[in-house]
């Protein structure tokens, strides 16, 4: 949408060599968010490991997700041909840094931690800004949501083996284990895809995989950016806090939690198939409006059904799947704010991703202790209402023609 003098080739690459890339990618991305995910629920053993308080830590996740701010230097190596080496260097560094985290000594934990999210970042950067080059975009939301089911993924298969090893050796194990294998996955992933030419703007235009329309490109990139602000703010400041929720007006045990935790997985995967199903068929910024809408009323009724055990759940489960369904139907757009400069567009979301993410971590805490899970439940109902109308309001139509390239 923006216009720029040499830019990268959006050539899509041959049907056969499109799913072992996409294959890769979800591979990386799988031991990635198991990076970011089991820190959380290992955080009472990890804060034992490192003699510091579970609120220390948080902080330290919270300053993690800042790592984020490197983006924009990573999306520029994007855009000069170099996404391979992003790929794969990125993932070395944040293997290297899960690696180097499983130490006793808090300062260096603390480093590894910023250090170890910044490349994550860069390398998740990287698979988008690729994708967005060699898929085209009425068949992109499939691609990308099949990556993004990792996040369940990760939840759901990851940690449980991450949990035998905890078990068995202790707190390091879940470093010792998920850094080399992200490295290794990273390394796998990148070192075969095919390196970009440098082309002149006309030739961009013409080889891009699907001829884009939209009817108001400074309204659509403004909404998908609020967007991507107050969908993972709105996110956070329940998620960040529902487990004591759970325990502490629930009354729900050990067992029980468990159990709800891993519905919650379950949601998310249900979220993202959805995605995989209607995205393509009707269009990245309906089905992120009509998500973050049908999130607001089951955030609503939980305020109304109270410590009702079945009816909270119920509703957080529903929450649940539509607040992913509309965060993975969008992601597909990022790319095309500007099709010249892929990595830019790509990490300029990014920041707002992570910023909105350290300050729903930072807010979390103070919204839940001031007024209780009410608190939070209508701050969230309020950003995904907002991120709901910033989509209604951009009137964007994006209209993809096909081409022959399968995915």
């Amino acid at each position: 949408m923006d216009s720029g003098a040499p830019t990268l080739s959006g050539a899509p690459e041959t049907t056969r060599s499109i799913w072992p890339t996409v294959v890769g990618f979800a591979a990386t991305r799988m031991m990635g968010n198991l990076f970011v995910r089991f820190p959380y629920v290992f955080i009472n053993q990890i804060s034992k490991g490192l003699g510091v308080d579970v609120a220390t830590l948080n902080y330290v996740f919270a300053a993690r997700e800042l790592g984020g701010l490197a983006a924009p230097q990573a999306g520029r190596w994007v855009d000069r041909g170099h996404m391979s080496r992003v790929i794969a260097f990125g993932g070395v560094v944040a293997g290297a840094s899960c690696l180097a985290a499983a130490t006793s000594w808090f300062p260096l934990f603390v480093v590894m931690m910023v250090i170890g999210g910044a490349a994550k970042i860069s390398v998740d950067l990287a698979q988008n800004a690729w994708i967005g080059h060699n898929v085209p975009l009425d068949e992109r939301g499939r691609v990308i949501g099949i990556i993004e089911m990792t996040w369940a993924g990760a939840f759901l298969i990851g940690i449980p083996a991450i949990g035998l090893a905890v078990e068995h050796w202790g707190w390091k194990a879940a470093f010792v284990t998920t850094g080399p294998l992200l490295g290794l996955a990273a390394v796998a992933s990148g070192a075969r895809l095919r390196e970009p030419d440098w082309v002149d703007i006309d030739e961009e235009e013409a080889l891009l995989p699907a001829a884009v329309t939209v009817s108001n490109p400074t309204r659509l990139k403004r909404a998908v950016w609020i967007f991507c602000f107050l969908q993972p703010f709105a996110q956070m400041v329940v998620f960040a806090v529902n487990g004591d929720w759970f325990v502490t007006e629930l009354n729900l045990s050990t067992g029980r939690l468990g159990a709800v935790t891993a519905l919650l997985g379950v949601a998310e995967l249900i979220g993202t198939i959805i995605t995989v199903w209607v995205t393509d068929r009707f269009g990245s910024v309906r089905c992120g409006m009509w998500g973050m809408a049908i999130a607001v009323p089951p955030l609503l009724g939980i305020m109304a059904v109270g410590t009702n055990v079945v009816g909270a759940v119920g509703l957080m489960l529903v929450m649940d799947v539509a607040i992913e369904l509309a965060f993975v139907a969008v992601l597909p757009l990022v790319s095309e704010l500007d099709v010249n400069n892929r990595g830019k567009a790509v990490s300029h979301v990014f920041v707002l991703i992570m910023v909105a993410r350290a300050i729903g971590s930072a807010m979390s805490g103070r919204i839940y202790e001031t007024g209780g899970f009410n608190a939070s439940i209508a701050v969230a109902a309020t950003a995904c209402a907002g991120a709901a109308i910033a989509l209604w309001w951009s009137h964007a139509e994006v209209v993809a023609e096909p081409v022959e390239v399968s995915v």
